[in-house]
């Protein structure tokens, strides 16, 4: 298929989605709109997620925060916080993996906000050591 008539084919299911969703009621839009939002929480994970407790430091541009880190991936993690803050916001966190007593500094962004906490995604600045050292550590769960 060349590009032009992927894109036409991309056009009409769009245009079919947008027309099936007129149609539903305003309480089928409201769980349509819930299951989209779970679909997109879930397709953004693409690490499998380590349990865990770990005291994490970590910084804004304007100050310094300590709380616990909730799950650990090669790609992020989850901060327990009821500090407010802003998806696309960087952040600065150090923290000490679980059996291995290595002290990670690492830069991330946020990339959701939660009631009980936020979503930390790492930097594409972690070195291969650093990758290495989080991939054994969630190997071990």
């Amino acid at each position: 298929m060349s590009k032009t008539e992927i894109l036409e084919d991309e056009n009409k299911l769009t245009e079919r989605l947008i027309s099936a969703i007129s149609k539903l009621s305003p309480q089928r839009k409201k769980m349509l709109s819930e299951l989209l939002e779970e679909w997109e929480r879930l397709d953004y994970r693409e690490d499998s997620r380590m349990p865990c407790f770990l005291p994490v430091d970590y910084s804004t541009n304007d100050r310094v925060y300590q709380d616990f880190i909730n799950n650990l991936s090669k790609g992020g993690v989850f901060i327990e916080t009821l500090s407010p803050f802003r998806v696309g916001q960087s952040i600065s966190l150090i923290f000490t993996l679980p059996l291995m007593q290595k002290t990670f500094k690492i830069p991330g962004t946020i990339v959701r906000t939660e009631q009980d906490g936020i979503g930390v995604k790492f930097s594409k600045k972690l070195t291969p050591y650093q990758k290495e050292l989080i991939h054994s550590a969630i190997s071990r769960k």
